[in-house]
């Protein structure tokens, strides 16, 4: 597999996803400061902008060891910073991966996720290769169920969750 930190600039018709290094923390932490996001993911909330910053320098050195891939995701025309996409938790043969995304509050509920995980699908089993993709979303998450079912993602109880999450997962298509 080629190394990950080549992979960005990834554009979109509307987007761009490039490593979180290219975006203001300041951004970064709205993000990742904002409870419901942070009980959606199923994730800590970033009390101060120091706990970003580390945030960001740790994705960063998974990106480089091939370990995880994480991009901002914003919009081509205005550059505004809108979420995040990651495709991480690979298997060890690096043939199975899960994806995450968060969208800030105000930009949910616009299209943004659908046309970026339609983009980055094809990514994974194109150019990773990859021969299987999960996702993870709580239970109460609808948006996010919504999009990965719209996204030919079904649920599959045999991918790990924690307790109130359900697992979905997509197999690449047979050429």
């Amino acid at each position: 597999m080629e190394k990950f930190e080549k992979y960005h600039p990834i554009l979109t018709t509307h987007f761009t996803l490039d490593w979180l290094t290219a975006t203001k923390v300041k951004d970064i932490y709205a993000l990742r400061h904002d409870t419901s996001i942070a009980a959606m993911s199923g994730r800590h909330v970033d009390q101060n902008i120091k706990e970003t910053a580390d945030y960001v320098n740790k994705m960063m050195r998974l990106i480089m060891h091939n370990d995880s891939l994480l991009w901002g995701i914003s919009d081509r025309k205005t550059e505004e910073f809108l979420g995040t996409f990651c495709i991480w938790n690979f298997n060890d043969a690096k043939t199975t991966a899960e994806v995450g995304f968060e969208i800030l509050s105000d930009h949910q509920d616009h299209g943004i996720m659908s046309e970026v995980l339609s983009h980055m699908i094809n990514f994974a089993f194109a150019e990773l290769k990859l021969t299987s993709l999960y996702a993870v979303t709580a239970q109460t998450n609808l948006a996010s169920r919504a999009v990965l079912t719209k996204s030919d993602f079904t649920p599959d109880s045999n991918y790990p969750g924690e307790k109130g999450t359900i697992s979905f997962s997509l197999t690449a298509p047979k050429n």
